[in-house]
């Protein structure tokens, strides 16, 4: 009987010291949510000191220093966030964020070397996160190393091929240059990971000039979206030759501008409706494209010309709020089939798109 009262009295207090601590975790959850609207209304100093209780409340939470961390960024305190993330850095839960942040104050602090290393230290330990090939890549960019750039974020989406960034980087740098081609597939795949954003909205007027500016229609109707280069050594040496990708799509866009006058959203949606028929005659399987296959299955569904209208809208909004004026059924039939998780733009280690393979 004393052996039950015993076990009874040890549980009890078992269950009022979880009940505590887990009260103070809760507490410091509710204290730190406040602290962040603190913090996005200017309050920094306030929203510190709120969120220096929340880690004595809850002292093995990281979050709670990050976000501090963050707070004297925000006040381009770097080296106090540097000297707070490099202690962050030892918790036993953290992300990969820590890292990104800690990297991204060495570069605003002018050490890109060192930003550098503790992005790639974080690789080590978060393999598979994109936004730490990203940050690589800004670095490069914003020294002007432009093919390193482009390595660090195609690296990113090899390891990480639903993180939206990367598509963006890539994208403007590639409509930037003499293969829109690659940067019209990954702004259309990054419009369709990340979607109703400003800079959603930006890669639609920059895809639709893209497009305006590469296609030349009339007697001497051409394409210039990227420069076809075969690897002579290829054919020379007997192995199996491929096409590049470049050629693949100009020989069918080509065929789609046939009886076209006029380039606007569209003729555009029915020059790449055309196209799609063109390449899934003969090309899709030899030349699989995760972009081209989406195309394919909105075009079996009916929403192809929607979805085209839809997607380079900001290019030419005078017009799609015509077409959308008229075809008023045809788009909300288009939004409804868009939003459903089974209908997305799937993106995995297997049908993810990177330019140099």
């Amino acid at each position: 009987m004393y052996m039950n009262k015993v076990l009874l009295l040890l549980l009890v207090q078992f269950i009022v010291v979880s009940f505590f601590a887990q009260t103070d975790q809760e507490k410091a959850f509710e204290k730190a949510k406040e602290a962040i609207k603190m913090m996005d209304a200017g309050q920094i100093d306030e929203s510190i000191q709120l969120l220096r209780e929340c880690e004595k409340m809850d002292p093995e939470n990281y979050q709670y220093p990050y976000e501090i961390a963050y707070a004297h960024v925000l006040k381009e305190e770097y080296d106090k966030a540097a000297k707070i993330l490099k202690k962050v850095k030892k918790y036993k839960f953290i992300n990969s964020q820590v890292y990104q942040m800690l990297g991204n104050c060495y570069s605003l602090m002018g050490k890109p070397e060192v930003a550098i290393k503790e992005y790639e230290m974080g690789m080590k330990v978060f393999p598979n996160s994109g936004n730490l090939h990203l940050e690589k890549g800004n670095i490069y960019l914003g020294q002007g190393k432009y093919d390193e750039a482009v390595v660090n974020y195609e690296n990113g989406i090899a390891v990480d091929p639903t993180f939206t960034s990367n598509y963006y980087r890539l994208a403007k740098l590639f409509l930037n240059s003499r293969d829109k081609l690659s940067g019209l597939i990954y702004g259309e795949i990054f419009m369709n990971l990340e979607r109703t954003t400003t800079r959603t909205q930006e890669m639609s007027e920059l895809l639709y000039d893209a497009y305006q500016s590469s296609i030349t229609l009339g007697d001497t109707m051409r394409v210039t979206f990227c420069k076809v280069i075969i690897d002579a050594a290829t054919i020379v040496s007997g192995e199996e030759f491929r096409l590049p990708l470049c050629a693949v799509f100009e020989n069918n866009f080509i065929l789609a501008l046939l009886g076209e006058q006029t380039l606007d959203l569209n003729s555009l949606a029915s020059i790449r409706k055309k196209f799609i028929e063109n390449y899934f005659k003969k090309d899709a399987e030899e030349y699989p494209n995760v972009l081209f296959q989406f195309h394919k299955q909105m075009l079996d569904n009916g929403v192809f010309d929607a979805y085209n209208h839809y997607l380079f809208q900001i290019g030419n909004q005078e017009e799609f709020n015509q077409w959308k004026e008229s075809h008023q059924k045809e788009f909300e039939e288009f939004v409804v089939w868009y939003i459903q998780e089974e209908n997305s733009l799937k993106i995995t280690n297997d049908t993810k798109f990177i330019r140099s393979r």
